[in-house]
């Protein structure tokens, strides 16, 4: 159980309304398991992650290159959870300000087996430019090698028809999904939007496709004290077996930065499920149509 505790240190942390970058545990032998708080990124994946282990002895240990490097996912605090709602207005607006729904990114990392034994420090840059932490990368954090030999941890859970299973890792980790979004930077207020997205029925099976739209929990500023009111949005969407159409409302208005729109397919296709946008029309909120263009970007 040492590793839930980092898990539990880093939905603390993110209820402060700011990300993290640490090692949990700071202790481990070498060959253990350790879970690192890498920022806060939507961007950042298993793959392409660069993580280096420096022993006491000065050596460097490549993990991603040694295939070490288990996991990288995000986790998000609980809808409830007072720090998401009542932390300070720039802890709660600043991960917007970067693209992204608060998180807290995660690496799951084995150490070598045979690192010596002595004081040492991970040095991690998730290649990204989307992280809130506000710290630059390569950034590293300390950790210490004790003696004897640790095990690949396979954190296992309790399945009611298979008994002990080890974790599946790949289920935390994004699905692959297109991202419609607003900008972070014009001050476009959003009334309404009706958006049609085109993609390829013949690589993504329609039925599989979902919708994901981010809540935005962000406390007002003294200049407006009452944006929790004015980040409300309802959402919702079809698809015809060609096309989807998606239809958002805000009544009170919604500032861009909190809108974002995540199309989600399942991973292994046989190619590009080419989402594009076919159209886009914006309103304001007293309903009059305003020149303001989304953006989707896909992320295989």
């Amino acid at each position: 159980m040492k590793y839930a505790a980092g898990y539990l240190a880093a939905f603390f942390l993110l209820l402060q309304g700011c990300t993290s970058v640490n090692t949990f545990p700071t202790i481990a032998r070498a060959g253990d398991t350790v879970s690192v708080m890498v920022g806060g990124t939507e961007k950042a994946r298993k793959d392409t992650i660069a993580v280096t282990l420096t022993d006491v002895n000065g050596q460097t240990w490549d993990l991603q290159a040694l295939g070490l490097v288990r996991s990288v996912f995000n986790l998000r605090p609980d809808g409830r959870a007072v720090g998401l709602h009542y932390s300070d207005y720039l802890d709660t607006y600043i991960s917007w300000s970067e693209g992204h729904e608060p998180v807290q990114t995660v690496l799951v990392a084995n150490l070598p087996p045979d690192v010596p034994a002595g004081i040492a420090y991970l040095t991690v840059d998730a290649g990204v430019d989307d992280d809130s932490s506000g710290v630059t990368a390569p950034f590293t954090v300390n950790l210490e090698i004790i003696a004897g030999a640790g095990s690949s941890d396979d954190f296992l859970r309790q399945d009611a028809f298979s008994g002990n299973v080890p974790a599946d890792f790949a289920r935390l980790e994004p699905a692959p999904h297109a991202k419609i979004s607003f900008g972070i930077t014009d001050g476009v207020v959003i009334g309404a939007a009706s958006l049609v997205v085109d993609f390829d029925e013949t690589v993504v099976n329609p039925a599989d496709i979902n919708i994901y739209v981010p809540e935005s929990t962000v406390r007002g500023s003294v200049v407006d004290p009452g944006a929790f009111g004015k980040t409300q949005r309802m959402v919702y969407w079809r698809q015809d077996g060609q096309q989807l159409y998606i239809d958002v409302i805000a009544p009170q208005g919604i500032n861009q930065a909190y809108l974002a729109v995540y199309i989600v397919h399942p991973p292994g296709l046989s190619g590009d499920p080419a989402f594009s946008m076919a159209s886009a029309r914006i309103y304001d909120v007293d309903g009059n149509e305003i020149v303001h263009v989304p953006t989707l970007e896909y992320f295989p």
